[in-house]
């Protein structure tokens, strides 16, 4: 399915969020919004209701749908779900941890989602037949994928997820994104936007936050903005920005400067 790829997407983890991200979008500023599914094992606003909540006030929504805490069963119906909403698109990962045995695989999950709205689930999973009849082919149906830069089994591992079907490949959340840039370089063959990564951390307890999660030092705004110029303008394009704790000080004005780093070449 033809989807126009977002130039920025943003994570919507808190409710309050949602206000702020319609006028950020309404500015031009954010192209669509990600609700993640389960971080870090919290308990929060499920991603596909989220994401429908956000679609219906006229933002781009993406649903996180995560596989390795559920059975294939419930992996199909969250992704069969997502699509019959009208939320505009899904964002397949494995999740932190396999915890159920089982679990639908990646790309298996992306094949499912690519071949609606003909249903072709993984073996072993059944499909009601009622929900399977309801579903109708869409314009665009936005299929995306996790790739870590830093992994050589996951930059292998992403040409298969564009073989499957994903249409849009998601980093990792990258402190240093010119560091980056050479690993990135070789997924463009694929054919496929990658969005960047990139942690918007404005306060201290924002940046201890960030590094207490991933054991990596977050940059302060400003740093991370020195480092993305020194990305290739086409490796730039597409981006993912990730506010770290609840600080939405600065985000307005940090948006402003990737609109505009995005339109300048090095």
């Amino acid at each position: 399915m033809g989807c126009a790829a977002p130039r920025v997407i943003i994570d919507v983890w808190y409710p309050r969020d949602a206000e702020l991200v319609r006028r950020l979008h309404s500015r031009g500023l954010v192209d669509a919004a990600f609700a993640p599914d389960i971080p870090f094992g919290a308990a929060n606003a499920d991603s596909l209701l989220a994401s429908w909540i956000l679609h219906s006030q006229g933002v781009p929504s993406i649903a996180a749908i995560s596989l390795g805490s559920r059975g294939p069963a419930a992996s199909a119906s969250r992704i069969l779900t997502a699509y019959l909403s009208g939320v505009d698109g899904i964002l397949v990962v494995a999740g932190d941890s396999r915890q159920c045995p089982g679990a639908m695989g990646v790309l298996d999950a992306i094949r499912m989602a690519a071949a609606l709205p003909e249903v072709r689930p993984p073996e072993g999973v059944k499909v009601s037949s009622a929900l399977a009849s309801s579903l109708e082919r869409r314009p665009c149906f936005l299929i995306g994928a996790a790739v870590d830069p830093s992994s050589e089994r996951s930059l292998r591992l992403a040409r298969s997820k564009a073989e499957a079907g994903a249409n849009i490949l998601v980093s990792q959340l990258l402190p240093d994104p010119a560091a980056a840039a050479g690993a990135l370089s070789e997924l463009r063959p694929l054919g496929i936007p990658v969005a960047l990564g990139i942690p918007y951390a404005p306060t201290e307890g924002a940046r201890a936050r960030f590094e207490s999660l991933f054991g990596l030092r977050a940059p302060s705004p400003r740093e991370l903005l020195a480092s993305l110029e020194r990305v290739p303008r086409d490796l730039r394009s597409h981006l993912y920005v990730s506010p770290i704790g609840a600080d939405r000080s600065g985000l307005e004005g940090f948006l402003e400067s990737l609109a505009s780093l995005r339109e300048n070449s090095i």
